[in-house]
C-alpha cells in the first residue's frame, strides 16, 4: 500500500503486495484522494492476513529522490510502539492492524507511504550459525 501526498491532494494505491511465509499486507481502497487544508488529516490501514503477536508492521516514507525512511513500527497486538527521532507522536500516529494517519497534512508530506512487516519468529526460526574458519 502507499500513499502520495501532493500539493494536489493526497493519492493512496495498493502499490507492492508483500506475501512472504503466509503473512501478507492488503489495502482494500485503490486510491483515496483529499486535499491539504489546515488541521487536516489523512488515515490509511494496511491489513495483515497471518500475522501473530510478534509481527511487526513498519510505515515508511518515501520522498522523490530520497531513500525511504522508516516513521514507525508496531507490534500487530499493539504492546509496542517505536518512533524514529524527528518523528512527532503529534504528527505520526499508529494503531494496530496496522492504521497510520498523518496529521496537519502540509507541502512537506508529499511523499509516497508504505507499510511493510516484520515477524520476529519467522527470522528467528531460519537463523544459520556462523563460524569463523581457524587462521
Amino acid at each position: 500500500m502507499c500513499l502520495v501526498l501532493s500539493p494536489q491532494g493526497c493519492f493512496l494505491s495498493f502499490c507492492l503486495p508483500a506475501v512472504l511465509w503466509a503473512i501478507h499486507l492488503e489495502q482494500e481502497q485503490i486510491s483515496v484522494t483529499k486535499q491539504p487544508l489546515q488541521s487536516s488529516s489523512a488515515t490509511f490501514t494496511c491489513k495483515v492476513f497471518g500475522g501473530s503477536d510478534s509481527t511487526y508492521i513498519h510505515w515508511y516514507r518515501a520522498r522523490a529522490g530520497e531513500a525511504p525512511q522508516r516513521l514507525l513500527y508496531l507490534t500487530l497486538s499493539g504492546s509496542e510502539l517505536k518512533r524514529e527521532a524527528g518523528f512527532s507522536s503529534e504528527k505520526f500516529l499508529a494503531y494496530p492492524i496496522s492504521t497510520l494517519v498523518v496529521n496537519e497534512i502540509a507541502p512537506n508530506d508529499e511523499a509516497t507511504y508504505y507499510c511493510a512487516y516484520w515477524d520476529r519468529t519467522v527470522l528467528e526460526s531460519h537463523r544459520q550459525p556462523v563460524q569463523k574458519p581457524h587462521s
